[in-house]
């Protein structure tokens, strides 16, 4: 029973946590659901702030150009989108615009095959969109690229042709792109007016104003853009809206960028230092803090190399994006891995969720080695789209993967691995989508820089936190070694006490061994020495001595069995429960009977027993009724016994708390003595066995284990005993027990 109660209450407890689990990792899930919606909410205003225009400039069908208000001529930053009614003629060098400019606009193209009207957008094939989608002239067949070779690189070169009239107003203005492939030279009303798109040495500085000034010629800007691309780039030339701009915009832009690029260098590296050393101290596992460095390495590097800080031309550019783009996808799955690596899930995906990042990490080097043997063998290299599908699907099935086997994990785990995973969703989403920007900065990078500092801030908060911890910790370890002082020190105290009760009861024991001894040597000597006699006599002792010695020799027979019992029997009921058979007892028949008992012992004699008892109430208890009618058995003994040769004795009997509660009810016994008292001094000790008061040897030898087996019977039955006394007038012990009904 005991075993079956216990493992009711382990499963009740177990089934109360797992309730208690199951909605930690409830709101796990739902705080991971919040967040999401807040990083969509945060890339979406980060996407609308960055498209941001400050007029929309109007086209001007009878004069073929776009209408530039005074707008552009104020002090304050203002911009527009340029994207409509291009001219694109392909097969056009560099060189070929310098001879076939006339009067400003590129003229002489007519002869060329070239498409008119063209819209210029966010595009994943570049200038070949426009292969079928344009409306061409002088073509009869499919596109033909020419290969050029400028600065030393095979390339594919293609003119934009636009026109503008200006607001008298307007002095200069300036040409940017978001994105381009190749190196863009370009022409205003016939004259070279700069290039966008070159590269300088190890840092590429022009990326931070890389614009191209336009001055009107009698209020137009005749403007020829030919962007010269490496033959392998599968999306060449133009793939943003081309902006203008004006000075203070210009000026904002390039502060912007400046402060951008400085802000992500600061952060990338804080955020690197934090982000490890949270890592080392949470999970202590260096594939996870090296998984963790390289997949934001790998994002900082993007940035680097799409902004074209790092100066390389279109071709490795495009196949430095698309490395970047599946290192980062593939340790990021790692990252996730590795902090959850060790929760619980059904035991069929244990063998699998042990190398799944293995399998990850191959399939992203095959999928980048096919890429370069593409480029090596093919001359032609994926469009970063490719990339960006594999970082999606690996972080999707990132995503699936700990809803569906990790829900039993670390509620605060999941929730962190899912929204590291989270994060490079909404990178590369941001990536994906992302268009052209007044102040070319990138969502993907804003969200980079929003991320970072969430891990400084958590770092930080941490760090604090830590730092409180300490000084919590502190003033808890002294008030522990406080209290494990004053623990010692009543330890102490204890062993003091019980060390001295140990010497008492050695003490006691000896007395109790000369007094067993003695008890035991007398009737011992006493047989033998009727024994003896009654050998030695022979045939001469008559019938009534030799029935008087035989019966004296029963009597000490019987005495020394009575001390041998009494050791017994209390060693047997401190060794186990099973002595003890309990069943419903009435207290007051129990007392009828033993005072029936002793008062027919006491006929003849000047002591007398009474009993008080309640003639309307049994006065039920529970109990093992041969051990309870020893209790009284032994009191009323000792009382006999400790008594002069006129006594008293009275036993007296009642019920306490009659209204209140069966459970709260008590059932008293007395019994009451006139006898010799016991010694103020001994009343502490006189359960303890083997112990008897100073003055016990006045009527009688005892063992001293009667009352310590009453004690024994009374502690068995959780009833409580108590003893008043006083010398020369009587003593009373007081049996408390818990009523039954």
């Amino acid at each position: 029973m005991p075993q079956y109660r216990h493992s009711k209450h382990a499963r009740r407890f177990l089934g109360e946590f797992e309730k208690e689990r199951r909605k930690t990792v409830s709101f796990a899930l739902l705080t991971f659901i919040v967040l999401m919606i807040a990083t969509i909410a945060c890339a979406g205003a980060v996407s609308s702030f960055n498209s941001l225009t400050g007029i929309k400039s109007q086209y001007d069908y009878s004069r073929n150009a776009y209408l530039i208000t005074k707008d552009l001529a104020q002090s304050n930053a203002c911009s527009t989108y340029i994207s409509e009614h291009w001219d694109i003629i392909p097969n056009v060098s560099p060189y070929d615009a310098v001879s076939r400019t006339e009067t400003g606009r590129f003229s002489l193209y007519n002869d060329l095959p070239h498409a008119k009207d063209v819209t210029i957008t966010d595009s994943w094939r570049g200038w070949k969109d426009f292969e079928k989608s344009a409306q061409w002239f002088n073509r009869t067949g499919p596109v033909n690229y020419k290969t050029y070779y400028v600065d030393g690189t095979e390339t594919h070169s293609v003119a934009y042709v636009n026109s503008f009239e200006c607001d008298p107003s307007v002095e200069t203005l300036y040409l940017s792109f978001h994105h381009i492939n190749g190196i863009a030279r370009i022409y205003c009303n016939g004259v070279y007016a700069g290039v966008i798109g070159e590269m300088t040495p190890y840092f590429n500085t022009r990326a931070f104003a890389d614009f191209c000034m336009l001055v009107p010629e009698n209020g137009r800007i005749d403007l020829t853009v030919v962007v010269s691309c490496p033959t392998k780039v599968t999306n060449p030339g133009i793939i943003s809206y081309p902006l203008i701009q004006n000075r203070a915009s210009v000026s904002l832009r390039t502060a912007f960028l400046g402060g951008h690029f400085s802000v992500m260098l600061l952060l990338f590296a804080i955020g690197i230092i934090a982000g490890s050393y949270l890592i080392a101290s949470n999970f202590k596992d260096s594939l996870l803090i090296w998984s963790f460095i390289i997949a934001f390495t790998s994002v900082f590097v993007y940035y680097l190399v799409d902004f074209r800080f790092i100066p390389v031309n279109a071709h490795y550019r495009a196949i430095e994006r698309f490395m970047l783009i599946t290192v980062s996808a593939v340790f990021a799955y790692a990252i996730n891995t590795c902090i959850l690596r060790y929760g619980r899930t059904r035991k069929s995906h244990i063998k699998f969720l042990r190398i799944d990042h293995h399998l990850v990490f191959l399939t992203g080097t095959v999928y980048f080695a096919v890429y370069i043997i593409s480029d090596i063998f093919f001359g032609k290299v994926a469009p970063e789209f490719a990339s960006i599908s594999f970082g999606l699907l690996v972080i999707t099935g990132n995503l699936l993967k700990d809803i569906l086997l990790y829900r039993h994990r670390n509620p605060n785990q999941l929730l962190i691995a899912m929204s590291v995973s989270f994060v490079f969703f909404v990178l590369y989403i941001s990536i994906l989508l992302d268009g052209t920007a007044v102040y070319m900065l990138p969502t993907y990078s804003i969200l980079y820089i929003l991320f970072v500092i969430a891990v400084e801030v958590i770092f930080v908060s941490r760090y604090i936190n830590q730092k409180r911890q300490l000084v919590r910790d502190s003033a808890n370890l002294k008030r522990q070694v406080r209290e494990k002082t004053q623990y010692i020190s009543e330890i102490n105290r204890d062993l003091i006490e019980t060390n001295k009760k140990l010497m008492q009861g050695e003490q006691a024991r000896k007395n109790v061994m000369s007094n067993v001894s003695h008890d035991l040597r007398t009737p011992i000597t006493a047989i033998r020495g009727y024994a003896e006699l009654m050998l030695s006599s022979g045939d001469r002792l008559s019938p009534e001595q030799r029935e008087g010695y035989l019966t004296n020799i029963v009597r000490r027979s019987e005495q020394m069995e009575r001390i041998v019992s009494d050791i017994m029997e209390l060693t047997r009921m401190e060794a186990s429960d099973s002595e003890f058979n309990f069943s419903d007892i009435s207290l007051c028949e129990m007392l009828d009977e033993v005072t029936m008992m002793y008062s027919m012992d006491l006929e003849g004699t000047k002591k007398h027993i009474t009993l008080d008892i309640p003639e309307d109430d049994a006065l039920m208890i529970k109990g093992d009724p041969r051990k309870v009618s020893r209790v009284f058995e032994n009191l009323v003994s000792n009382a006999i016994n400790y008594t002069g040769e006129e006594a008293l004795i009275a036993i007296k009997a009642w019920r306490t708390g009659a209204d209140l509660p069966i459970e709260k009810q008590n059932i008293h016994v007395t019994v009451t003595d006139n006898g010799i008292g016991i010694p103020e001094d001994s009343i502490s000790r006189i359960f303890d066995r083997f112990y008897r008061a100073k003055n016990s040897g006045i009527n009688i030898k005892g063992t001293g284990l009667g009352l310590a087996i009453v004690k024994l019977i009374c502690d068995k039955h959780e009833a409580k005993i108590t003893v008043k006394s006083k010398i020369g007038v009587g003593t009373t012990f007081e049996v408390v027990f818990n009523a039954t009904y």
